[in-house]
């Protein structure tokens, strides 16, 4: 693998316990530096969706554990994804976040690679002794998909990706067939929002069912203006929603058992519901009304995708004390138009009126961690866990055991680093 450049020797199990984990591993560069390769580049992670590069020659730039990297679709229709990088002097070859191109031309020197990475040309090669160009591609990463969703990783061994998702596959087969003929389809660019603090905090806050009934407490007034009771509202700990810590870090968050009457009964008012809803209703299509808004199955595939609502939130690190979140709003393609158009007004609701206090609570998490004489953060709640015979623990949502499993998940990460590289 890389090397770590000398890493210092840091007892993971020591600083993940049972019950309670140490602030080092939010506040501490060193440890920030390790997790951009022994957890991000060692995991599958998403970096975007197949319906974002529908043309041979489209492309997508994003980032793994800090590493630029190109999503593009081949002459062959297949997918690759590739190191950002060129193989000369190491210049980024692509700069803008989509496009299409039949060549990647290094603006530096003018090297030319193929959409698949392979090196095609080198401007007056009479200059350069290299006769075997295969060796100077694009770096490529082991890519595969999943009913469109697009995962890849530098481990040099990778679990196979069906069997990395295990157990996550049926809450993902649940939100995508929600869909008319199980299409879905991520719309134009995300939203971008950063805070100051580090990425573990949105994981932390991924499933945590407990934050919504302080940390909300203004979405959840403006809902009871409107005389709405949303979820978010209600006493956690007295509904039969559940939380669920499944392997590999993933989690899952069902709120279904607590709104039997379907998740558009939530809903407070937004701009155009009315005519939406008259128009579908004319077509006969009124049952659709609950896809506008989302499954309220929340789902998080460890490390960097969430799914939330009808929107894929993508959790970028920037550096230890700063992370950069991209949401992302899905459509339905085999749907009417109308409801498409009422995923927009919903999208803009809990964005404006709900994130901004995640993002708040984040920021001062962060602060107060910055306090050295207290060394520990307690995530007891919920304890002790009882697995199921495949390994998952489930419990209500105020149970802490999604951050329990995830974390430990983390520290064997940290703790036995798989050997990585580029293909």
């Amino acid at each position: 693998m890389p090397a770590d450049f000398d890493p210092p020797t840091i007892d993971f199990e020591q600083l993940v316990q049972p019950h309670r984990v140490h602030r080092r591993l939010y506040t501490d560069p060193q440890i920030f530096g390790l997790e951009m390769t022994r957890v991000f580049a060692a995991s599958w992670c998403y970096v975007g969706h197949e319906s974002e590069i529908p043309e041979p020659g489209d492309y997508r730039t994003t980032t793994l554990g800090l590493r630029p990297v190109l999503m593009t679709r081949g002459r062959d229709g297949g997918i690759n994804v590739l190191l950002n990088r060129c193989a000369h002097r190491g210049t980024v070859v692509a700069g803008e976040e989509r496009g299409c191109a039949k060549r990647f031309v290094c603006p530096y020197h003018g090297w030319t690679y193929s959409p698949d990475g392979r090196l095609v040309a080198i401007p007056f090669p009479a200059d350069h002794p290299a006769q075997d160009y295969s060796t100077l591609s694009l770096g490529r990463l082991e890519a595969a998909s999943y009913r469109g969703f697009v995962f890849a990783t530098l481990n040099a061994d990778p679990e196979p990706l069906d069997c990395w998702l295990g157990e996550a596959r049926e809450a993902l087969d649940t939100i995508i067939d929600r869909h008319p003929g199980g299409e879905i389809a991520v719309m134009g660019s995300p939203q971008l929002l950063e805070f100051a603090g580090n990425w573990k905090l949105s994981w932390d806050n991924a499933a945590d069912g407990l934050h919504a009934t302080f940390a909300h407490h203004s979405y959840n007034t403006l809902g009871e203006t409107v005389d709405v009771e949303t979820v978010l509202a209600r006493d956690p700990g007295s509904t039969p929603m559940v939380s669920k810590a499944l392997r590999n870090g993933h989690m899952v968050v069902d709120q279904r058992p607590g709104i039997p009457q379907g998740p558009w009964a939530t809903m407070r008012d937004v701009p155009f519901r009315e005519p939406l809803e008259s128009t579908l209703a004319d077509a006969g299509a009124a049952e659709l009304l609950d896809l506008a808004t989302g499954s309220m199955l929340n789902l998080s595939l460890f490390p960097n995708l969430i799914f939330v609502g009808n929107q894929l939130l993508v959790v970028e690190p920037v550096a230890v004390d700063r992370t950069r979140l991209q949401l992302w709003l899905t459509s339905a393609p085999g749907a009417p138009p109308e409801i498409d158009l009422l995923r927009l007004r919903v999208d803009e609701d809990f964005v404006n009126f709900g994130t901004p206090d995640d993002l708040d609570m984040f920021e001062r998490v962060q602060r107060g961690l910055s306090i050295p004489e207290m060394e520990w953060i307690d995530m007891s709640r919920g304890l002790p866990d009882d697995s199921t015979a495949d390994g998952s623990v489930y419990g209500p949502i105020t149970s802490e055991a999604p951050q329990r499993r995830y974390l430990a998940h983390y520290a064997e990460l940290m703790t036995t680093p798989a050997k990585t590289r580029a293909l």
